[in-house]
Formats: structure tokens, sequence, C-alpha cells
């Protein structure tokens, strides 16, 4: 139809919903706007009505929401009701019949749909999600729809065109190069209706090289297919869910969007209120901390570390400087010293650093420039440990998590860390997922007093 496979058309259908359809074994690219992911097994494809439990979804900001789909039979059971031999009714049972169910899984987080999309094995894929997953925080939903295989057979794929055409009341929202010709009516112009004697009962999708007309009757739901190769594919094309020129209220009326907004806006709020204040506090100090780098190791006075904020933007991370000029040089010749795990440095009693430098680390003044970058929106107080390209790339899925939101100042990590050898990247690894599916400001509030308390420690 228009060019399209049935799968293409039922994955353009979810994205007018601001859904990202996401198949085992398929290559995942996140789509810009998309609301959620829904994990697909192969081949598979689901229609059912997201309103019903978007609002759950919302409130209840599970990484994972399991959505069991039950396919409904279309008859019904007919029962004759009698008393001492007298007919009193027939009835009829429409209840609790069910062709089947099938799964599919709905998670806001690209890095849980890319380590769902990497393996063709179901068991491995749900292996692989645990990585990233607490499933005692998982919800669940049973909703009715319709949910079933292509198998690439041209009955299937014709049912599932037929339902797309019974649900879909707008399928130009999201493909370009079709119109609706009459109400009811898509096809790709209006040269395909012969005649106003065409009888047409929509809803009808009219294919390429396809006309209808001389007193044809067509009673829809139904889809007159293409005939041959008879457009260039450039014609027809879906839409990315950010070009889709719908209101932005995909699943529940924007339920989702002012939910996580209205966190976002607060948490915001905060983080340029607390580095105004830190800043307008730390001018006393800024003098004397200059003369102290610059009289010990020269200048610059500030280091500017790139690292990366959200969606993988570079930004200058600033501090006070605290160790040599030529410190990033000297990695190489101190990796035997390193204690860390993964790709960070951690080295006990590190030569790189001044005298003056140790100082300002013992009690964090060397990080208080930071709160310029949360004051220009860089970072945040509290989120992920800041981190540049090089070290984000040892763990993509991890990576996509942790930069789905502003890094902080301070985090679950270096609050919670233990510093164990061996266990350091794997620590910071987990502590970044569990932020990213937990963030609120209450775990905010008690990340900033453990960090305060832990400064005061010192």
């Amino acid at each position: 139809m228009w060019g399209l496979t049935a799968i293409e058309l039922h994955d353009a259908y979810w994205r007018s919903r601001g859904v990202q359809c996401v198949r085992r074994s398929e290559p995942f690219v996140k789509q810009s706007g998309a609301d959620m992911f829904m994990l697909m097994d192969v081949d598979q494809f689901v229609s059912f009505d997201l309103n019903s439990i978007a609002e759950s979804i919302v409130w209840n900001r599970a990484p994972v929401s399991r959505v069991r789909v039950k396919t409904p039979l279309n008859d019904y059971v007919e029962k004759v009701v009698s008393e001492n031999g007298e007919l009193i009714r027939i009835s009829r049972d429409y209840s609790s019949r069910y062709v089947g169910s099938h799964s599919v899984k709905l998670t806001r987080r690209p890095s849980i749909a890319e380590a769902w999309s990497r393996n063709r094995d179901r068991y491995k894929a749900l292996k692989e999600l645990r990585q990233f997953v607490d499933w005692g925080k998982a919800d669940s939903y049973t909703v009715e729809g319709q949910v079933d295989f292509t198998d690439r057979c041209p009955k299937r794929d014709e049912a599932l065109i037929e339902r797309l055409i019974s649900n879909w009341k707008n399928p130009g929202e999201s493909i370009h190069g079709i119109k609706e010709i009459l109400p009811g009516i898509w096809g790709i112009d209006e040269a395909q209706i012969d005649s106003d004697e065409a009888s047409m009962v929509p809803p009808i999708w009219i294919g390429g090289g396809q006309s209808v007309g001389g007193g044809d009757l067509k009673i829809g739901p139904m889809a007159i297919q293409d005939e041959g190769s008879c457009f260039k594919e450039s014609e027809i094309r879906v839409y990315e869910i950010n070009e889709i020129r719908t209101p932005q209220s995909h699943l529940a009326p924007g339920a989702l969007d002012s939910e996580v907004d209205g966190y976002q806006i607060a948490k915001r709020f905060i983080d340029v209120s607390v580095s105004l204040l830190i800043l307008t506090l730390m001018i006393p100090l800024i003098l004397p901390v200059s003369l102290a780098v610059i009289m010990t190791s020269g200048f610059p006075v500030f280091f500017g570390h790139e690292r990366q904020s959200r969606g993988g933007r570079n930004f200058k991370c600033w501090k006070f400087r605290t160790m040599m000029r030529d410190a990033e040089s000297m990695v190489l010749d101190l990796q035997e010293d390193n204690l860390a795990d993964g790709p960070q440095v951690f080295i006990r009693n590190d030569p790189r650093i001044t005298g003056v430098g140790r100082m300002l680390r013992r009690f964090h003044i060397d990080e208080l420039p930071q709160f310029w970058n949360v004051l220009v929106g860089d970072m945040s107080l509290v989120g992920p440990r800041p981190s540049p390209e090089n070290e984000n790339q040892f763990c993509p899925a991890w990576r996509e998590a942790r930069l789905s939101i502003r890094p902080g100042i301070t985090g679950l990590w270096q609050v919670e860390r233990t510093r164990k050898p061996g266990l350091d990247f794997q620590e910071w690894i987990k502590y970044d997922i569990e932020y990213v599916n937990r963030a609120s400001l209450v775990l905010d509030l008690k990340i900033i007093l453990k960090t305060l308390s832990k400064v005061a420690g010192r």
C-alpha cells in the first residue's frame, strides 16, 4: 500500500502517537521526539488504545511497562435459557472469549530499547534487559486489542492493513505524499477517483496505480492495494516522529509530558536559585584561591575539561585547577597505579595534584566553579557524574541512559560508591541507571543532604 509494507504502515501508525516500535535483531536508531519505545517480537504487530493505560504509566513511572494484549473474538455464543421446559429467552455471551494474547513492553529509556534490539532470541533479550531493569519496579497491564504476527503472509498483511484502516482516521499525519481525497478516502491524488458516480462508503485507502469510478461500489474499511511500482520512492515516505504535524498529545492528552516537565521545571528552578546564591557567596574566595593557584603552579587559574551533557552535547566543565598543567599527558605513564576498573582514573596520592590542589580538593573548593555550569544549563545540582566521550563510549546502553538527563555536581554514585577495587565502574553504571529510573525531587534532596554530610565530615 503506497509502496509501504504492512509492518511499515503499522510502525507509521504508532509514530503518529509518539511511539517508536523496536523489534529484536533490528538496528535501533532513536528517533527524536519519541515519547515511548514499544519493545516487540520479530514481525509482530499490535493495536490497542494506549490512552486507556497512559495515566497509570505516568503516575507509576516504571522503567518498563508490560502490556498483555488480548484479541477478542468477533462472534458471540448464544444460549437458550429455559425454565420448566418453557423458553424464557436467548442470551448472547460476548465476554471472556479471546483468540489469544501476546505481550509487548513500553519504556521511555532509549538504553532499554537498544538492549532489546541487540538479540534475536527472546530469552537472551530478556536476560540482557535484566541488567538495566529491576523487574520488581515494572508495572503490568491487560488490554483488549489486536495482536498477531505477519510472517510475511499476504492474508495476514491484508488483515493488518484493514485493522489500520478501521482505527487510523488520519494516515496523512505520518505518511508524506498521501492526502484525503474525499472524507475518509485516502490516496495519492484526485485523479484516482474517475467521476462523481463512484459510490464509496469510507474508510477506504486507494493504492498507487489504482482508481475508483464508473459506478463502482466500494464499502470500507477497504484497501485497494498498489498496482505495480507506479511512483517514485521519494514521493511516499514515513515522517520521523519529530516531523509529525499533529499536536504533541500522543499519550493521554499531554499527561506524560506535563508530569515530566513539572519535575524538570521545579528542578531547573532550584538549580538556578541555588547556583546564583553559591556563586554570589564565593566571590570573596575567588581572589585568594586564584592567587594561591598562580603562586604555586602559574596560570591558568581555571581548568575546563570537555564533558558531555544531555543528548551528548559537549561543554566545558569548569573547576579551579588543582593539577599540573601537563597532567593529561601523564595519564599513560601512571596507568599501572590506576585503581579504577573502568575508563576513569583514580590514583591514590596522585603525583599530578599540586599542594594547593590537595587542599582545594579536600574541602571541595575546586568544584565551586561548576555552579556556573549549573546556572547556564550545562549541569544540574544532582545527576550522573559529568564524563567525557571517551569514557561514555565504553558502555553504549549506560551512555544513553545517563545522557538522557543533565549531569550533576553530585549524584547517587558519588554518595553511595564504596571505592572497592574492581567494583568502581560497575557501581558507577549501577547507580547512574538507578538514578535515571528513580529521579525525583525527594531523591535529589536525599542526595544533597548526604553530600553535605560528607563534606561537613571532612
